[in-house]
C-alpha cells in the first residue's frame, strides 16, 4: 500500500533534523562517535513508522541504532516517535539498503534487523528481496564476524526463500519459527506485526549469524543464469529484458546483440577472452549439447577447442565467466553473430 504524502513534510523533517544523518557517505568508521559509550551498533532496514525502532531503542539505551528508510513520509513519523520519547540513541538515514557498504566500514555493524520487507513474490523480481544473495553479500561487508541478521515476516513464501538463501551465503540459522507469537507476544512488534497478530496471522522469524565463508561458484544452472543477469544486465529495464532476452525464442546473448549493454564483439571479444585472468567457468543455458554438464570449470586451453559455429553443435550457445562474475564471454550458435565480451559495469 502506497503511503499518503505527508503534509508539511519538510518542516517536520527539519524539526527532527538532529536525528537525520544528511551525509552518510562521510560516516564509515565514525558512527560510534555519535555515541562513544554504545556497546553495539545495530541497523534497521526499513523502519517504517518506527514502532519497532523506538521500542527497541528504549529497551536498550546503551545500543546505538541506525534506521535506514527510503520513504521520507514514513521516516518522519519514526523520527517524531523517537523524539517524543526523548530517545538519543537513534539516528536515521534516507537511503536504500544497497548503499550500506558506502555508509559503514567493514565489520562496523553488530546486528541488522529486517522486518516485514516487501516480499517481491515474482521470481523475476527475486533479486529485490532484502534476503536475496545480492543483499546478503552487502551485509557481509558491514557486519562483524559473528554479527547477526534478525529477520521477521508474515509472508510464508518469503520466509521459505530466506531460510534457504541465508545458509548459501555464510549465515548459520537459529531461533527459526513460523509462529513467533504462538504462546503470546514476543519482543517488540512493528506496526504491521501488531496488526497481523491481532488478525491471527502467524509471524515467521529467524536469526542468521555470519560465519567465515568463501563464496563457491554456483553449480545450479538457474543460479548461474540469475547471477549472470543480475550482474551483466544491471540497469536494463524489465521491459527490455522481457522483450529481447527472456521471452520465448530469445537468448541470453541477445543482451549484447540488441546493444542493451556495452560490449566487445568479434575478434576484439576473442582477444579480450584470451587476455582474461582468473578461474573460468563454462556454462550452457538455452540448448546444451547432449551429455555435457551445464556448468563446469574450464581452462584457457579447452576454450580454444570449443566449437565456434552453428554447424558443430546446433543451438549450443556457450558462455564463460570468471569466478566473481566480473566479465563474461558469449559464443552464439549463429555464425554471423558475436562472439561477445562484456565487463561488469
Amino acid at each position: 500500500m502506497r503511503m499518503r504524502k505527508k503534509k508539511n513534510l519538510i518542516p517536520r523533517m527539519e524539526r527532527c533534523g538532529d536525528r537525520l544523518i544528511r551525509e552518510p557517505y562521510s560516516m564509515p568508521g565514525k558512527w560510534r562517535e555519535l555515541m562513544p559509550q554504545a556497546r553495539e551498533l545495530r541497523l534497521e532496514l526499513g523502519c517504517g513508522k518506527g514502532r519497532f525502532t523506538a521500542g527497541t531503542a528504549a529497551a536498550e539505551p546503551d545500543v546505538l541504532f541506525i534506521a535506514v528508510e527510503r520513504v521520507p513520509d514514513a521516516m518522519v513519523m519514526a523520527m517524531e516517535r523517537c523524539a517524543a520519547q526523548g530517545l538519543t540513541n537513534v539516528f536515521f538515514i534516507d537511503a536504500n539498503a544497497d548503499q550500506l557498504p558506502l555508509f559503514f566500514a567493514p565489520g562496523e555493524a553488530d546486528r541488522i534487523y529486517i522486518n516485514f520487507c516487501d516480499p517481491w513474490p515474482s521470481n523475476r523480481h527475486a533479486k529485490r528481496r532484502l534476503t536475496h544473495g545480492n543483499f546478503l553479500r552487502l551485509y557481509r561487508q558491514v557486519l562483524k564476524m559473528g554479527g547477526q541478521i534478525h529477520f521477521k515476516t508474515d509472508n510464508q513464501d518469503l520466509f521459505t526463500f530466506s531460510v534457504e538463501e541465508l545458509p548459501l551465503f555464510g549465515f548459520e540459522l537459529s531461533e527459526v519459527t513460523r509462529d513467533l507469537h504462538a504462546n503470546g507476544p514476543v519482543g517488540v512488534m512493528t506496526d504491521y506485526e501488531a496488526k497481523f497478530h491481532e488478525q491471527g496471522l502467524p509471524i515467521c522469524r529467524c536469526v542468521a549469524t555470519m560465519v567465515p565463508w568463501e563464496e563457491p561458484f554456483p553449480t545450479d544452472i538457474r543460479r548461474v543464469k540469475n547471477r549472470w543477469l543480475d550482474v551483466f544486465a544491471d540497469g536494463v529495464s524489465d521491459a527490455e529484458l522481457g522483450r529481447h532476452v527472456l521471452s520465448d525464442g530469445n537468448y541470453l546473448w541477445h543482451l549484447f546483440s540488441w546493444n542493451l549493454v556495452p560490449c566487445l564483439s568479434g575478434d576484439a571479444a576473442r582477444q579480450a577472452l584470451s587476455e582474461a585472468s582468473g578461474e573460468k567457468y563454462l556454462f550452457y543455458y538455452e540448448e546444451p549439447p547432449e551429455g555435457e554438464p551445464l556448468v563446469r570449470p574450464v581452462t584457457a586451453e579447452e576454450l580454444v577447442t570449443l566449437p565456434a559455429d552453428a554447424r558443430a553443435i546446433p543451438g549450443a550457445d556457450w558462455y564463460v565467466v570468471d569466478k566473481d562474475f566480473t566479465w563474461t564471454f558469449a559464443q552464439p550458435h549463429e555464425a554471423d553473430r558475436g562472439p561477445y565480451f562484456c565487463r561488469k559495469a
